[in-house]
This record gives C-alpha cells, sequence and structure tokens, in this order.
C-alpha cells in the first residue's frame, strides 16, 4: 500500500529509499526526484522469527526499489537495535534472536550504498530541520522511548553515536524495571507497554495502548490519570535536559507519543512547575512529523549522506533544508 499524501524531499539527488526498522513495523519511503513515489508500513508477524522477518524485509526493500524503476542512489535506514559499523546487531531487546545477525543482508540485492542511523536520532534531525531549530529535543514513545538531540545547530552523536538516549534516563529508582537491566528508566515508565500498565490499573481493567488513547481522546478519567503519569515523568527527564543543553523546542513523537494529542500540553504544565525559577522553558509540541521523524531522518541520510550525521552545522549554506 503506497502513501495517500506526496511528501517532497528537497535536495534529494536520484532515487533514493529511507528505511525505519521499529519495534514493531518496518516503514519503507522511495524517492525520486525529490518526491515520494511509494511509501509502505509493513508489521512485524506476531511470534516471527529473525529468518522470516529477514526475509520480509528483503522483499519489502526489493518492492520499493522496483517502485523507483532502478536501483537506488542509496539508502537510509533509521535502526532501532544497536548496530556495529559491519551492520551487525549488538543489542535488540524486542528482538534478542537478530543479535549477531546481520542488518545489512537485506539490502544485498539493492545495488546501493547502505548508510545506518540510530532511529530516534536521526528523528531528532528531521525535526530540527522541518522546524528550523538549532536547539531541539526529540522524545519519541512507542514500542521504546528514543531521544535525539540538536544543540547550536548540531546533532550530538556522541562517542558511539548514540547520544540523546532519552528513555534511559533514571525518572524513578524505585520504579519498574526496564529491560535494559535498570531500575526506573524513563521507558519502563512511559513506553505503550508501560502505559497500557498503567492504565489497566487506573481502569481496572486489562487495557490497550490503543484502548488509552481512545479513552484520552474521550477524556475518561482513568485515560487522565495515565496520561497525568505520563506528563510528570517526561518533564522529570526534561527538567534535567533544560539545565544541560537548554533546548529551544522540544518535540514529541512516536508511534504512541503522537497518538496522545493531549500530551505535549501537559508536559510543558509539569514542566513550568518543575523547573527552576527564573530559567527560560523550551516549547513543547507534538512532533512535525508525527509518528515518521524517523522515516524522515532516514530520507535525510539516503539523499545526503553521512554529512548529515556529523558534527557541523545543519543549518550552514549547502546543508539540506
Amino acid at each position: 500500500m503506497t502513501g495517500d499524501r506526496p511528501r517532497t524531499h528537497p535536495g534529494t539527488a536520484g532515487g533514493v529509499l529511507a528505511v525505519d526498522i521499529g519495534g514493531t513495523k518496518l516503514a519503507l519511503r522511495a524517492i525520486a526526484a525529490g518526491a515520494a513515489v511509494y511509501e509502505r508500513t509493513v508489521p512485524w508477524p506476531v511470534g516471527g522469527d529473525a529468518g522470516g522477518e529477514s526475509e520480509l524485509m528483503e522483499a519489502s526493500v526489493a518492492e520499493a526499489v522496483g517502485a523507483l524503476g532502478g536501483a537506488p542512489v542509496r539508502i537510509g535506514v533509521a535502526a532501532a537495535p544497536n548496530v556495529d559499523a559491519d551492520g551487525s546487531v549488538l543489542s535488540w531487546p524486542n528482538r534478542p534472536d537478530w543479535v549477531g545477525r546481520s542488518l545489512t543482508a537485506p539490502f544485498a540485492g539493492s545495488g546501493a550504498e547502505v548508510l545506518f542511523g540510530d532511529d530516534a536520532t536521526l528523528a531528532g534531525l528531521a525535526e530540527a530541520m522541518s522546524t528550523g531549530s538549532r536547539d531541539l529535543v526529540y522524545l519519541g514513545i512507542g514500542t521504546g522511548v528514543g531521544g535525539g538531540l540538536v544543540s547550536g545547530g548540531r546533532l550530538l552523536t556522541g562517542a558511539w553515536g548514540t547520544a540523546g538516549e532519552l528513555g534511559h534516563l533514571v525518572v524513578d529508582p524505585r520504579g519498574p524495571r526496564c529491560r535494559c537491566g535498570t531500575r526506573g528508566c524513563l521507558q519502563a515508565v512511559v513506553s505503550a507497554e508501560a502505559l497500557a500498565a498503567h492504565a489497566a490499573a487506573a481502569r481496572g481493567l486489562p487495557t490497550t495502548s490503543a484502548e488509552l488513547v481512545a479513552g484520552v481522546d474521550r477524556a475518561e478519567p482513568w485515560a487522565d490519570r495515565t496520561l497525568d503519569h505520563a506528563a510528570d515523568s517526561i518533564a522529570g527527564a526534561l527538567r534535567v535536559l533544560v539545565e544541560l543543553v537548554q533546548p529551544a523546542q522540544v518535540r514529541i513523537g512516536g508511534g504512541l507519543g503522537a497518538a496522545l494529542a493531549p500530551l505535549p500540553r501537559r508536559v510543558a504544565r509539569r514542566l513550568a512547575a518543575k523547573a527552576r525559577p527564573g530559567r527560560p522553558l523550551p516549547e513543547v509540541g507534538p512532533a512535525v512529523h508525527g509518528p515518521h521523524s524517523s522515516l524522515a531522518g532516514a530520507a535525510l541520510l539516503a539523499a545526503h549522506g553521512t554529512s548529515v550525521l556529523g558534527g557541523a552545522d545543519l543549518f550552514r549554506e549547502g546543508c539540506p533544508s
């Protein structure tokens, strides 16, 4: 199924492919002459294994390449798992059987250069470029919780390329144990699974994240309590970031984050209550790319190569816009 709305990508030269490898789905966008010509989201099969998922990815990439009518110049991949320089999966808590497997294998038949980037880091890049913000924090809430940081017009990638792991800031030392092994990470408190569990306790019934979204839309009291819980936890993490990197903007996205429309305003109120008096606070708003920020970042990586991941000023003349 192709996308139902055109997306332009200034600066794209030749056909490229953007791929977002997430915790619950695979998203692809083929871009030719600066515009999206194909888009598809493929859910991971329930109970699938790494071998079958790799074959599904290979077939999905081949279909997207076919929509371009020829081999793409480059493929940009926003990856949820931690991947080493050779494309081998180092860790993927949602899919542990991928560890040690090559994430490059499904792209081998594409004929293109394949570049990988952290999914949330690339999402932060896309949000900064689309908003024109030189100082921005991106927070993605879905299967996990990821983050991307842009400071002074530069993408912060850190020594190992994945700086901005906001999901692993500890917000409650006595809180639930995260899949990373630490107790009280933001991810363990506000991921889709964690918020569904909180909503179930508040409601007194088993509750899915989709039911939570519907409850928030209907202003159900139990859903409102869960939204308050999420906003308070996120504001606690942002309180630290305000002191460390002083962002002008915070953008909240990801599959669940984008669906919880009142969340950014609620976070802004909680942050104002927690902040040090007299300190300027960032604007907190929804991600401009909604749940597709990582895919938009992958498109920038595909169009412009690794120059977008370096330490250069993203807004200088000649950089992507």
